[in-house]
């Protein structure tokens, strides 16, 4: 039998280290088309990496608790990864006026890469 919390901080790595593995080389393709494609792909990957493991840190931050209190953590999570992303997304696009087909590329690998991680690790 699996240890739930360590499985799930196990999984949490994986994916994290991933999206960021994945972000790296997308980024260094989307470089060939200029340095500001590559720095935005690379920033939309991290976006994405980084709202992941914040909703990680959340749910399995306070080890095991009643089934009422980890169902909170996993709604706060969630809330905490949408305030993150939505914020980061908005200082990428307004303020710092990346450019808007790297910064996708960058967010769409590093989805692609979590959801394909979770289907391969078990």
């Amino acid at each position: 039998m699996r240890n739930s919390i360590a499985f799930g901080w196990r999984v949490a790595v994986r994916t994290t280290l991933l999206q960021i593995g994945v972000t790296v080389v997308v980024a260094l393709i989307a470089s060939m088309y200029g340095v500001w494609i590559g720095l935005a792909t690379l920033t939309g990957g991290a976006i994405i990496a980084v709202g992941n493991w914040l909703f990680a840190m959340r749910l399995f931050g306070r080890g095991v608790a009643p089934a009422r209190d980890a169902l909170r953590s996993a709604y706060a999570a969630e809330v905490l990864k949408w305030f993150w992303l939505c914020l980061a997304l908005t200082l990428a696009i307004a303020v710092l006026k990346l450019p808007f087909a790297g910064l996708i590329a960058g967010v769409l690998a590093a989805q692609f890469s979590f959801w394909i991680a979770l289907i391969a690790i078990r």
